[in-house]
């Protein structure tokens, strides 16, 4: 996952694709790191979804305009809206079905 520290380079990512995955995690966050690595294992078999995070320690305001309040929260978007927002308890199966889902209807 692409590292991303401010607003614009998040808004610009999410509206120049058509699905993106940003992904806001923690240092201090033991969960945030393996949700982490299980997430883009599942994201490899989809190559057309750009993926960033974003430090949410780190860049508390940028947290804060996307309604992040605890950690880790994965965020879907197609077309540059929200469609799906899951958080600290991610179940990882339903998260892929749901990605997949998404995926073969738009490619």
């Amino acid at each position: 996952m692409k590292n991303i520290n401010n607003e614009q380079d998040v808004l610009n990512t999410i509206n120049s694709n058509t699905m993106t995955v940003v992904y806001f995690s923690g240092k201090d966050c033991g969960a945030c790191d393996v949700i982490k690595d299980k997430v883009e294992n599942i994201l490899k078999y989809y190559p057309k979804i750009e993926n960033v995070e974003i430090d949410g320690e780190k860049n508390i305001e940028l947290a804060a305009q996307f309604n992040i309040f605890s950690l880790p929260i994965f965020l879907l978007y197609i077309n540059g809206k929200e469609t799906l927002r899951i958080g600290r308890n991610i179940n990882l199966l339903e998260l892929e079905s749901k990605i997949k889902r998404y995926y073969d209807m738009l490619f």
